[in-house]
């Protein structure tokens, strides 16, 4: 081979690698795009990849039949590089309006759920179908025309191409949602996948401008000869069940690697890249080797053979997966750096358990062509084992989600997989068995095939302690063993665990995750889950004056369901769930759930909800959204601008939208996304804190939420529910209450990120990192607890009186520190200290009557009892209503002092103002505190009251809506005030509140800015 030539050979196989790599960029965000449109159940997942698994065989055996008559195949392949590059760059324009077409006139004509689905799946068979056929001739075209250039090397060619393309896609699943997708969201994707194929084409153009030679002909002989046209149709019908068989391997292995890395977009991608690595690395070493082998067909035998006793080993290799999980999450820190050491670590287990078994894949279809381009079929072959060998993935995609995996489970539908491999490789090494010693070797191979077949049936055992551990949450690699495993199933989309602890409660888990817990001994304390259920239901039935219609989103434990069916003016409940086998878990809580599988008014559906909600054409009263955990793939499709923007068209004028959000295992950046995207949809809104870590966001696409009414739910059978939680009183309910419209869109402008959206999922990319670091938003958790009654200012809430009981305080950090408040009442009124209150407490109380007992006049003494008091009355004005208050700061050691101390005097008018809710008084005591330090002469030395008195007053001007005033404050006195560290920052929350606007939620400042920023103000 001459220099030109070598150099031309290895510059078409480097191109092959950006083919590849775009390929599978295609792949992905194709997927992600049509998930969008069809659903994420697991009917529409198979579905999905049918439509491009089979469009790449049609184009496969389209090409095998005409191509032969091409002249010049890579031109032919330049040129479909650069179609495919034109649609891939046009395809989200495409997309949006196609879809808009389909849900706007399309679907509305179908008159019927099924025909709905009818045209949706035609939809999307039109935006993809021809780009994968297009796909789908890539191959074949390169391969036929390296072939006609370097005739001879076959195996050699093949087995490059395939490695070259295959190292390209796992770079590609890579590339795309580590870097491309955070960068410049899935239209950039596309349009970046669709600029490296018009590149490769160009490439391609200018070396396809030297000749090809002719293709051999095909054998007259071979295609007659009834010998080889068995051998044909063996050879096609073997690529097809190893295709068959390699995706049953990836779904399983996916599926199990998920319990053990987590479920996240960010360890598919990696468990993708290694399964596709470990196909190249074969290519790369079969491609001499089928040169030189004198019966390739016998090779591919033995390779299937061992592809199959690899997949068996895997399973060995996998029970030790949750100890490395384990020890990485023990060994890594939780910051950036040690996520990324667990990505490559995760990345390292998926290579170990995958990449052997994927090897051996990689190294039969260029096997299997070398077979029958040395038997005369000509070069039609290629593209006729590309399309069967891809026909078989589609069968064993459908296979493995809708049989084999509910069916048999993980463990025993990748044996079955691994039994086809090793049985397809025995009937190709029989048809070459020609002497008895080759006979003995078959034997001896069927009897290894069927004792490690047994004794990964046997041994190797799928313990669902460990399988439900969720060992990539907390680095436990088992559940205590004094917990049980009563229910285990792996159902189509996910595998579901019922875990039962020994003090009566229970959780159900999905791939190893608590997604509900609740009790089921009425002796127990319900935990924090049981709040958030019913509060999800009872919270916007107090609120609906006549809710007939609900939907809710996330079946769990059931408990939603259940609480919405103790309402009888609720007509009727539709529960919509992806996966089955969570509700038939979900059953063992009977009878705690009772009404959601019992009442004739609840409707359980399994679907995409999304996809049934579109099909209905229904309108509800109320709508429910309780998914699982944002940073699970596919799940924050259900946080996105584009689902807030659907919800308001399936609900009545006057409905009602409930989103539950998650508040730990991410940051405030993160729940800002989820506000920034969910407030522009809807007319008003507000938020409850249901316990420390669950918000309940209720929407409406009107423009006022009804006034909420919690008397109707504390009768009657809801009454019982939350009882049972120890509320009985409106002002218990009343009490979680956080946020309205317009605070919540300031802390939306107050963390800044970019609305959550389909296209640019910020949600799915981050919150997976945010999970590992182990984050919690701060900044929402810490709204019922900040130091200055900022809320009731608002007109949010109000502090509950002394006579209202604090039901369950471990489960809400407000009724925590309500107790806290009251028994530092109690002592300042002279009692004994109770037990809520702390030795520091305790001190600090002492202190106080001290030295205003004492009553220092100025000094270092002084600014000890300013300190004390700020402590103090933080700890108790955000707390209690403002009678009991005053009487406390009416004492006559306050009063005495009051009077020799002028400084404390103005301290503690500061606190009284606060203490009374009284914006004016508090406006007029915060200023008259900082003007007297800004022209005092200690300057030098900050006080512990100059930041309450400043929040104070600005809390005053936003309670009046003096949002310049609130600016001017800042700016006239905030140089001389460091904020302090709590979170979140009040006074930046302020200044976000005077950008949040007025009422109107499209009046809302950009994420981000700072309110005071629009006041044009000097200091």
């Amino acid at each position: 081979m001459t220099d030109g030539k070598h150099v031309q050979r290895h510059l078409l196989l480097a191109i092959f690698v950006l083919s590849g790599f775009a390929g599978l960029i295609y792949q992905s965000v194709w997927s992600h795009y049509l998930g969008l449109f069809l659903g994420h159940a697991a009917y529409a997942q198979a579905l999905v990849l049918a439509l491009f698994m089979g469009g790449m065989a049609i184009g496969a055996a389209w090409i095998a039949k005409v191509g032969t008559g091409w002249r010049n195949l890579l031109r032919g392949y330049a040129i479909v590089e650069l179609v495919i590059g034109v649609l891939g760059i046009g395809f989200h324009t495409v997309f949006t309006h196609t879809v808009g077409l389909g849900y706007d006139v399309l679907i509305p004509l179908a008159g019927s759920a099924a025909m709905a689905s009818v045209i949706k799946w035609l939809v999307a068979a039109l935006l993809i179908l021809p780009q994968t056929i297009l796909l789908g001739m890539t191959f074949p075209l390169m391969s036929g025309g390296l072939i006609r250039r370097f005739p001879g090397q076959e195996g050699g060619l093949l087995g490059g191409l395939y490695f070259t393309n295959s190292i390209g896609a796992a770079i590609g699943a890579l590339a795309s949602v580590f870097v491309l997708i955070p960068a410049v969201g899935l239209p950039g994707t596309s349009i970046s996948a669709g600029l490296l194929n018009l590149l490769v084409a160009a490439l391609a153009w200018w070396l396809a401008r030297a000749p090809e030679t002719a293709p051999a002909p095909v054998s007259h002989q071979a295609a007659a000869d009834p010998g080889s046209l068995r051998m044909l149709r063996l050879v096609l019908f073997a690529t097809a069940i190893s295709g068959a068989a390699s995706f049953v391997y990836e779904i399983v292995w996916i599926r199990m690697l998920g319990l053990a890395v987590g479920s996240t977009q960010h360890a598919f991608e990696l468990m993708l890249a290694s399964f596709i690595a470990g196909i190249a690395l074969g290519g790369l070493w079969i491609r001499k080797r089928a040169d030189r082998s004198p019966l390739p067909l016998r090779l591919a035998g033995w390779m299937q053979i061992a592809m199959g006793l690899a997949a068996l080993a895997s399973l060995v290799l996998y029970a030790n997966a949750f100890e490395w999980v384990g020890w990485l999450l023990g060994a890594l820190s939780p910051s950036e750096g040690g996520y990324a050491l667990f990505n490559l670590g995760t990345g390292a287990i998926a290579i170990a358990i995958m990449l052997p078994a994927a090897f051996f894949a990689g190294t039969t279809l260029p096997l299997f062509t070398v077979v029958l381009l040395r038997a005369g079929f000509g070069e039609r072959s290629i593209g006729r084992v590309y399309a069967w060998n891809t026909m078989g993935s589609i069968v064993g995609v459908v296979a493995a989600i809708h049989l084999l995996i509910p069916m048999l489970g993980l463990k025993l539908a990748l044996c079955v997989g691994a039994l086809v491999d090793m049985g397809i490789g025995l009937v190709l090494l029989r048809h070459c068995v020609d002497t008895r010693p080759a006979l003995m070797r078959l034997a001896a191979a069927a009897a290894v095939v069927f004792l490690a077949l047994g004794v990964a049936i046997t041994q190797v055992q799928f313990d669902p302690m460990r399988l439900a551990s969720g060992v990539f949450r907390h680095g436990k690699s088992e559940l205590d063993p004094s917990n049980r495993v009563v229910f285990y199933r792996d159902g189509k989309t996910a595998s579901v665990s019922v875990i039962a602890t020994p003090d009566g409660r229970a959780g159900i888990a999905t791939n190893g995750k608590i997604d509900a817990g609740l009790t089921l001994s009425p002796d127990q304390a319900p935990p924090s889950d049981e709040l958030t259920m019913i509060l999800a239901a009872a919270l916007p039935l107090a609120m609906h004056p006549a809710p007939e219609q609900i939907g809710i989103i996330g079946f769990g434990s059931g408990l939603t369901t259940h609480t919405s069916l103790g309402d009888p003016r609720v007509q009727r409940v539709e529960t919509v769930e992806i996966e089955e086998a969570m509700v038939q878990g979900a059953s063992l809580f009977m009878p705690r759930v009772h009404r959601a599988y019992g009442d004739p008014r609840s409707a359980i559906v399994i679907d995409d909800a999304k996809a049934w909600f579109a099909s209905r054409g229904r309108q509800y009263d109320i709508i429910i959204s309780e998914p699982s955990n944002p940073w699970v793939s596919g799940v924050g499709a259900l946080f996105s601008t584009e689902f807030y923007e659907f919800i308001p068209q399936q609900l009545k004028a006057d409905g009602l939208f409930v989103q539950w959000v998650q508040l730990y295992e991410v940051d405030d950046r993160l729940v800002s996304s989820v506000l920034n995207a969910l407030t522009p949809a809807f007319g008003d809104y507000a938020a409850w804190l249901s316990n420390g870590v669950d918000l309940i966001i209720i929407a409406t696409p009107g423009p006022a939420l009804p006034s909420i009414d919690y008397e109707r739910v504390l009768q009657g059978v809801l009454g019982s529910e939350l009882a049972y939680l120890g509320i009985t009183r409106p002002e218990q309910l009343a009490y979680r209450k956080v946020a309205d419209a317009r605070l919540l869109r300031a802390m939306g402008q107050l963390y800044g990120a970019p609305a959550n959206s389909d296209y640019y999922p910020l949600l799915s990319l981050e919150a997976p990192r945010t999970r590992f670091m182990r984050r919690a938003a701060g900044g929402f958790t810490g709204l019922p607890v900040l130091r200055q009654p900022v809320l009731e200012l608002l007109g949010i809430r109000q502090s509950l009186p002394l006579d209202v009981d604090l039901p369950l305080p471990d489960l809400f950090v407000a009724d925590q520190r309500a107790v806290r408040a009251r028994h530092h009442a109690q002592v300042l009124k002279g009692h004994a200290a109770g037990a809520a209150l702390t030795p520091d407490d305790r001190a600090r109380l002492g202190q106080f009557l001290t030295l205003v007992a004492e009553c220092p006049i100025d000094g270092m003494a002084l600014s000890d009892l300013e300190a004390r008091l700020v402590e103090i009355a933080e700890a108790m004005i955000p707390h209690l209503p403002p009678a009991p208050l005053a009487e406390l700061w009416s004492q006559s050691d306050i009063s005495t002092c009051r009077a020799h101390s002028p400084q404390f005097d103005l301290a503690m008018a500061v606190v009284e103002s606060t203490s009374a809710r009284d914006p004016l008084a508090m406006r007029q005591a915060g200023e008259a505190w900082l003007s007297q330090r800004n022209n005092g002469s200690d300057l030098e030395t900050s006080s512990a009251m100059d930041e309450t008195a400043l929040i104070g007053a600005m809390s005053a001007a936003a309670a009046t809506a003096d949002w310049t005033g609130l600016c001017t404050l800042e700016a006239r006195f905030g140089a001389q005030v460091p904020p302090s560290s709590y979170q979140p920052s009040v006074r930046a929350l302020l200044r976000a509140l005077a950008g949040s606007g007025p009422a109107d939620p499209m009046g809302a400042a950009a994420p981000g800015r700072d309110g005071c920023s629009t006041f044009a103000l000097s200091p």
